[in-house]
């Protein structure tokens, strides 16, 4: 989490004031980190009250939490200072730098910000669940991949898709209720994972959502809301590597989670499908070499 990685994800959303402390605050980080309420109120031409809800739009319970973010923003930004945009005929060792510290920042700021209510919320609709319909476009595909591949080895049924056609089917009926959509957007304004979240709610199923840290429309269309980092990406966005760090640290701390509360189960379940593989194996190069 970083104040202002926060202030990206959320400033669709900030009314005209909020968004006026929200902008003296970027322009003024230094300042800020040492003004009292009243000052910075003072100073952005509002009221304490406005500031205390900016905090909260923000995800910090008060303007005491977000100024000790901002410091240690203020910390980390003077040990990386690194600049993210990819230049014609770049060292290989500055690319590997900057790809370094970037993807360090973006899995900290992921840890960091990550609520751990909705975080069991997941675990325990996913133990539930019939099926797990993952969903993704784009990059974000890649996510719901991830995720689809690690619940089947627990046994669990799941699909992956990026065609909204293949999903709408899925999303309707009484057996709705017994799935669990996992819709990832890391933007959460792709407009076909909120018309999958949106629907799948709509007849009862319950909706994971993973999207970037801040109020979004896939957010407010599911049932539990995954937030990752705000993603810094250079200003010409060859790949959404930083953004898929995040994505697939938070899938890994879910499933991890999950593997934790259900341990013996998910051990023997992945003990059975190791086996089942290497049985394979052995079988695909007995049929090789006898083909030799």
């Amino acid at each position: 989490m970083t104040v202002q990685g926060n202030i990206e994800g959320a400033k669709a959303h900030l009314s005209s004031a909020e968004m006026r402390v929200a902008t003296y605050i970027l322009a003024h980080p230094d300042d800020v980190i040492s003004m009292s309420v009243h000052a910075l109120a003072e100073a952005a031409e509002t009221s304490p009250a406005t500031i205390s809800r900016l905090a909260r739009s923000l995800n910090f319970p008060g303007y005491r939490e977000l100024k000790l973010q901002l410091s240690s923003d203020h910390s980390r930004a003077l040990a990386a200072q690194t600049d993210d945009q990819i230049y014609p005929n770049e060292p290989i060792d500055s690319i590997k730098f900057k790809l370094l510290t970037n993807a360090k920042n973006s899995l900290e700021e992921t840890v960091d910000q990550m609520q751990e209510a909705p975080l069991q919320d997941a675990v325990a609709a996913l133990k539930n669940a019939s099926q797990v319909v993952c969903f993704g476009v784009g990059a974000s595909y890649l996510a719901a991949l991830d995720i689809s591949q690690k619940w089947a080895r627990l046994g669990i049924p799941t699909l992956a898709s990026s065609d909204v056609h293949e999903l709408l089917p899925l999303t309707s009926g009484e057996m709705a209720t017994k799935k669990v959509f996992w819709v990832v957007s890391n933007s959460g304004e792709t407009p076909e994972a909120v018309l999958v979240a949106s629907l799948a709610k709509e007849n009862g199923a319950t909706v994971i959502t993973m999207s970037r840290v801040g109020q979004n429309s896939l957010t407010k269309a599911g049932s539990i809301a995954l937030q990752t980092s705000q993603p810094r990406e250079g200003t010409i966005r060859f790949a959404a590597t930083q953004s898929l760090h995040a994505q697939f640290m938070m899938v890994d701390i879910v499933y991890y989670s999950y593997v934790s509360q259900n341990y013996e189960q998910a051990s023997r379940l992945v003990r059975d499908s190791r086996e089942q593989l290497d049985d394979y194996k052995q079988q695909l190069h007995h049929v090789l070499k006898k083909n030799d």
